[in-house]
Protein backbone atom coordinates (compact mmCIF):
# COMPACT_ATOMS: atom_id res chain seq x y z
CA UNK A 1 0.00 0.00 0.00
CA UNK A 2 1.40 3.40 -0.89
CA UNK A 3 0.54 6.71 0.74
CA UNK A 4 -2.27 7.41 -1.73
CA UNK A 5 -3.79 4.00 -1.16
CA UNK A 6 -3.61 4.56 2.60
CA UNK A 7 -5.52 7.85 2.21
CA UNK A 8 -8.13 6.17 0.04
CA UNK A 9 -8.54 3.20 2.40
CA UNK A 10 -8.98 5.46 5.42
CA UNK A 11 -11.38 7.72 3.52
CA UNK A 12 -13.52 4.75 2.50
CA UNK A 13 -13.41 3.26 6.02
CA UNK A 14 -14.66 6.62 7.33
CA UNK A 15 -17.46 6.59 4.72
CA UNK A 16 -16.23 9.81 3.12
CA UNK A 17 -16.31 10.76 -0.51
CA UNK A 18 -13.42 12.67 -2.01
CA UNK A 19 -15.67 15.73 -1.99
CA UNK A 20 -16.38 15.44 1.73
CA UNK A 21 -12.73 14.84 2.57
CA UNK A 22 -11.63 17.78 0.43
CA UNK A 23 -14.12 20.05 2.21
CA UNK A 24 -12.99 18.87 5.66
CA UNK A 25 -9.33 19.55 4.96
CA UNK A 26 -9.79 22.72 2.91
CA UNK A 27 -8.35 21.33 -0.32
CA UNK A 28 -9.69 20.69 -3.79
CA UNK A 29 -11.15 17.38 -4.90
CA UNK A 30 -8.46 17.36 -7.60
CA UNK A 31 -5.77 17.48 -4.90
CA UNK A 32 -7.31 14.57 -2.98
CA UNK A 33 -7.68 12.57 -6.20
CA UNK A 34 -4.10 13.31 -7.19
CA UNK A 35 -2.83 12.11 -3.79
CA UNK A 36 -4.89 8.93 -3.92
CA UNK A 37 -3.62 8.15 -7.41
CA UNK A 38 -0.04 8.71 -6.28
CA UNK A 39 0.50 11.55 -8.73
CA UNK A 40 1.43 14.03 -6.01
CA UNK A 41 2.23 13.93 -2.30
CA UNK A 42 0.39 16.18 0.15
CA UNK A 43 2.30 18.93 1.90
CA UNK A 44 2.89 18.59 5.66
CA UNK A 45 0.00 20.85 6.64
CA UNK A 46 -2.37 18.76 4.52
CA UNK A 47 -1.08 15.54 6.11
CA UNK A 48 -1.91 17.03 9.49
CA UNK A 49 -5.44 17.92 8.34
CA UNK A 50 -5.90 14.47 6.79
CA UNK A 51 -5.01 12.84 10.08
CA UNK A 52 -7.41 15.11 11.95
CA UNK A 53 -10.18 14.19 9.50
CA UNK A 54 -9.39 10.48 9.86
CA UNK A 55 -8.84 10.78 13.63
CA UNK A 56 -5.43 9.07 13.50
CA UNK A 57 -1.95 10.27 14.48
CA UNK A 58 0.33 11.34 11.63
CA UNK A 59 2.70 8.50 12.44
CA UNK A 60 -0.10 6.00 11.78
CA UNK A 61 -0.83 7.34 8.32
CA UNK A 62 2.84 7.52 7.40
CA UNK A 63 3.53 4.02 8.72
CA UNK A 64 0.52 2.62 6.87
CA UNK A 65 2.03 3.84 3.62
CA UNK A 66 5.33 1.94 3.92
CA UNK A 67 5.54 -0.82 1.36
CA UNK A 68 7.59 -3.97 1.72
CA UNK A 69 9.74 -2.90 -1.25
CA UNK A 70 10.71 0.22 0.73
CA UNK A 71 12.31 -1.91 3.45
CA UNK A 72 15.82 -3.35 3.03
CA UNK A 73 15.61 -7.01 2.14
CA UNK A 74 17.33 -8.13 5.34
CA UNK A 75 14.68 -6.30 7.42
CA UNK A 76 11.58 -7.55 5.61
CA UNK A 77 10.94 -10.34 8.09
CA UNK A 78 10.64 -7.69 10.79
CA UNK A 79 8.44 -5.57 8.51
CA UNK A 80 6.06 -8.45 7.90
CA UNK A 81 5.97 -9.31 11.60
CA UNK A 82 5.25 -5.75 12.75
CA UNK A 83 4.00 -3.42 10.08
CA UNK A 84 1.50 -5.56 8.21
CA UNK A 85 -0.51 -6.38 11.37
CA UNK A 86 -0.25 -2.71 12.37
CA UNK A 87 -1.70 -1.56 9.04
CA UNK A 88 -4.54 -4.06 9.26
CA UNK A 89 -5.33 -2.91 12.80
CA UNK A 90 -5.18 0.74 11.79
CA UNK A 91 -7.61 0.26 8.96
CA UNK A 92 -9.90 -1.90 11.08
CA UNK A 93 -10.02 0.67 13.88
CA UNK A 94 -10.59 3.59 11.51
CA UNK A 95 -14.01 2.18 10.64
CA UNK A 96 -15.32 2.90 14.13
Amino acid sequence: MNFGQAIKELRIKKNMTQVVLAERIGMSVNAVSSWELGKTFPPNDSIKRLCEAFEVPQSYLLAASIEEEDVPEDKRVLYRAMLEPFRKELLKDSAK
